[in-house]
């Protein structure tokens, strides 16, 4: 059995594993077209023209779709547990973290004004939880992490939806049909600033959506079970995620045994699912999904990691992780580059399955680029510059 860690001892599963997620992400934004929205009905059908449209984007919503955001999230809390560690926890620190925190919100804005679906602001905003949570008890950091990642604070709303407004539809999955034509056709054929004008517009409601779906909280809960397995130090203990897929196997087994017994007894009492029961048996349904095929994903890729055979393929994601927000931030350009306006304007031109082997491809090449850059760099560029903003100091980039 080999170590999770490289030899100047940084955990090499972690930017692996952020590296394996950066490629579900690319996946499911090109699938969704960088559209991040609800289509007005008039091209309700751009992201699918075909049968192998209809299957690929079927594949990546139900196995990739709302994962690997998880998996990002928690190793987003791993990080904020080893920087803590490395500092002891000092004032300092504590203030530089929330610097940090404001400066990675000031990039968020600026990618949110290309791309509504930006995760960075949300990182930002939510980064600052960990700051109050930090000095928790571990038996209350867990069971408040736990209560976030299975979306509860939501199951309480959509549960008292069903009995108070059992009737109630929700503007966020009922818009207005015309702002919706107008953003679709900003984006397809608007100049540059209408674009960021829309985008600008969208942040409140961007918000909004986090919280209707409980996204939000399940972020916020991610980023604390990473603190808390950062300090459990469960990356010294592979044999733990071994324990994981196999919860996590069962658990998706009970989601869909679940699943499979509600649509039985809806179709046999002929049961009227309103709105409000449809999100929370569904949605509680899919929530504890998402969560088990995500725990089976880390699980898989640690315990493969360990073995000779299967660690030199693994480490292809390896620089890519390293650089994570270079990499992030790199595949929405390249993308709205490609669908929106101001640049070729592809968007609703092709299904998923074209653009599914384009992120392949732009993913290949980001690989390799990451590759060269930290060969001769210390870090990539837009961690160089979150770095020397946060020490207001520029900082060495070329490797000595």
């Amino acid at each position: 059995m080999q170590t999770l860690r490289g030899e100047s001892d940084r955990i090499e599963v972690i930017d692996v594993l952020r590296g394996f997620t950066l490629f579900g992400i690319i996946l499911v934004h090109f699938n969704e077209q960088y559209y991040a929205g609800i289509p007005p009905k008039t091209h309700e059908n751009f992201l699918t023209h075909n049968l192998a449209d209809t299957i690929v984007s079927g594949f990546i919503g139900l196995l990739i779709s709302g994962k690997f955001f998880m998996i990002f999230s928690f190793l987003f809390g791993m990080s904020f547990f080893i920087q803590l560690a490395k500092s002891d926890g000092s004032p300092t620190f504590l203030l530089r973290f929330a610097w940090r925190l404001i400066v990675l919100f000031l990039i968020g804005f600026i990618h949110h004004l290309h791309y509504r679906g930006d995760i960075l602001t949300i990182y930002a905003v939510l980064g600052f939880g960990l700051l109050l949570a930090y000095k928790l008890p571990d038996k209350a950091l867990l069971a408040l992490a736990l209560i976030l990642v299975f979306n509860l604070p939501s199951l309480g709303t959509r549960a008292y939806d069903v009995i108070v407004n059992p009737t109630a539809e929700n503007a966020i999955m009922n818009p207005d049909q015309k702002e919706l034509e107008v953003y679709y056709n900003t984006v397809k054929s608007g100049n540059y600033l209408d674009i960021l004008k829309a985008n600008f517009y969208e942040f409140k409601g961007k918000f909004e959506f986090q919280v209707f779906t409980g996204r939000l909280y399940i972020t916020l809960g991610l980023f604390l079970l990473g603190l808390y397995a950062g300090r459990k130090k469960i990356f010294d203990n592979p044999l733990f995620f071994k324990k994981l897929i196999r919860y996590g196997l069962w658990t998706l087994l009970g989601c869909v045994v679940t699943a499979g017994l509600i649509a039985l007894i809806v179709f046999a009492a002929k049961i009227e699912m309103t709105m409000p029961m449809q999100f929370l048996l569904g949605g509680t349904v899919l929530d504890v999904f998402n969560a088990a095929l995500a725990a089976i994903y880390v699980g898989l890729i640690v315990t493969l990691f360990q073995k000779e055979k299967w660690r030199p393929r693994l480490m292809i994601f390896y620089e890519v992780g390293r650089m994570g927000l270079t990499t992030y931030l790199l595949q929405a350009v390249i993308g709205t580059l490609l669908l929106f306006s101001y640049g070729l304007g592809l968007l609703g031109n092709y299904g998923a399955t074209v653009w599914a082997i384009a992120s392949v491809v732009i993913f290949y090449l980001q690989i390799q680029s990451s590759k060269w850059w930290l060969y001769r760099f210390q870090y990539g560029p837009a961690e160089w510059l979150w770095r020397s903003l946060t020490y207001l100091k520029v900082q060495p980039l070329r490797k000595r």
